[in-house]
């Protein structure tokens, strides 16, 4: 499993947000990776299991259901679903 070694000092939400979407991914994506590779297929339960997490709308203002909680986290969980899965990562990044 990946470790992070590398700190850019990012404040705790972003780093608690890194490890809740690593262990997420490491979990529940990356033993399908393989799997949604061949079929080249999403699966949409992974939709409903994001949006439980509050990735879903991370970027919006609360006040529109969203996590508000910018681009940088954003980012952050693009690359953690990345490792587990580039596919996954690619759709959930768009």
């Amino acid at each position: 499993m990946y470790t992070n070694t590398l700190s850019f000092g990012h404040d705790e939400e972003i780093e608690a947000l890194r490890d809740m979407v690593r262990r997420f991914a490491q979990d529940r994506i990356a033993p399908i990776a393989a799997d949604i590779d061949r079929s080249n297929e999403f699966p949409a339960h992974l939709w409903g299991e994001l949006g439980a997490l509050g990735l879903l709308g991370i970027t919006a203002d609360p006040d529109f259901g969203g996590s508000g909680m910018g681009y940088l986290a954003h980012v952050i969980a693009v690359e953690e679903i990345s490792r587990a899965s580039a596919s996954v990562g690619l759709s959930y990044g768009a």
